[in-house]
């Protein structure tokens, strides 16, 4: 489930470039704060703490009590952020409000348990092709990741997004249809189900039948 982190937050009155400049050589990142129809406020944070939360396991979905100068408390959640083009660190957060009585939208990561069967004893690959779901639930339902079983897979299964069983709570936002993932087959395993086809055939093919003796020509008739 997500985690509630305290980070402490301090309004900022000066705005532009160079103002945020200033703040960053200060030790301090630029952000705003925004949602819930209240006013946006000007903030700045430790980047320290946004760096934690950046290499946490639960990131983005980590619930973030802003505490704004110790005069007030807001849960929030991290939504946008910028990098530095040539650094590549942050220079910027946005953070939302978020009310922990209503569902919040988020895109959870899903896992995948165990080796599949079509590719264990088929000669299969197992093929990845989304990593995450977007579901929608109570902050402090959101899960670290949703987990599937795939052992039982064989080649030519496919996981669809609507056929997970999601924890209590959760309700999916993604295509049902969304493919998560599937067994495909290979050159291999194509042969080898042609070979293992082609065998019992062959055993159980009829033998061919002897060849009818030719027959005899008749005999000359004799000359009188």
């Amino acid at each position: 489930m997500s985690v509630t982190v305290s980070v402490a937050a301090a309004r900022r009155t000066g705005r532009g470039k160079n103002q945020n400049n200033r703040l960053r050589a200060a030790n301090r990142l630029p952000a705003v704060l925004y949602g819930s129809a209240k006013e946006s406020l000007s903030i700045s944070v430790d980047p320290a703490d946004i760096i934690k939360i950046f290499r946490s396991k639960y990131t983005f979905n980590t619930i973030i009590e802003l505490d704004i100068q110790g005069e007030v408390k807001e849960p929030s959640m991290m939504v946008d952020w910028q990098l530095d083009p040539v650094r590549d660190n942050i220079v910027h957060v946005d953070f939302k409000r978020i009310d922990l009585a209503k569902p919040v939208v988020v895109k959870v990561p899903v896992e995948f348990n165990g080796v599949p069967f079509g590719v264990k004893n088929q000669g299969g690959t197992f093929d990845i092709i989304n990593r995450h779901l977007v579901v929608e639930c109570l902050p402090e339902a959101i899960p670290d990741a949703l987990t599937v079983e795939v052992a039982t897979m064989r080649l030519g299964d496919t996981i669809r997004a609507g056929e997970l069983t999601l924890p209590d709570g959760l309700r999916l936002l993604s295509p049902p249809v969304l493919v998560l993932a599937l067994v495909a087959g290979t050159r291999a395993s194509a042969l080898a189900g042609e070979e293992a086809g082609a065998a019992p055939a062959a055993a159980g093919a009829p033998a061919a039948k002897a060849a009818a003796p030719a027959a005899k020509a008749p005999a000359a008739k004799a000359k009188k």
